[in-house]
């Protein structure tokens, strides 16, 4: 994925920890791009799916990574769930669209760049010490 080389802070991390933020920012960050441009083609449709997708699915994407982000330091446990669930919500928004025959190979693209963050952080957070 071109945009995790090109990303600063990944790049500049010195620990699991910054490395681990750096992700889940850039997966919230992508979240709340593809919940804005659902947001759009959800204006011109008047598919419940795409509703769906917008809005519960995609809030939780942007919860999930924010969550993580939240906990990372005082609780790499949770964290690393939080960042293991946001792949359920491309996984629900893709079942919607494929019920209501709906392809859009943007909105598919964009499903496989919050699965691929959400593994990458799920990962990277698996490696961080829990504090006990």
């Amino acid at each position: 994925m071109d945009i995790m080389k090109s990303n600063p802070k990944m790049l500049s991390a010195k620990n699991i920890v910054q490395l681990s933020q750096a992700i889940l920012e850039l997966g919230m960050n992508k979240g709340k791009e593809g919940q804005k441009f659902l947001t759009e083609l959800a204006k011109k449709s008047k598919s419940l799916a795409l509703q769906q997708c917008t809005g519960f699915d995609y809030d939780s994407i942007v919860g999930s990574f924010k969550s993580a982000l939240g906990e990372i330091k005082e609780d790499p446990m949770t964290a690393n769930y939080d960042a293991k669930v946001t792949s359920d919500g491309p996984d629900t928004c893709n079942k919607g669209m494929a019920n209501e025959k709906i392809v859009n190979p943007a909105i598919t693209e964009l499903s496989k760049e919050i699965r691929l963050l959400s593994g990458i952080a799920f990962a990277t957070t698996n490696f961080i010490p829990n504090k006990n």
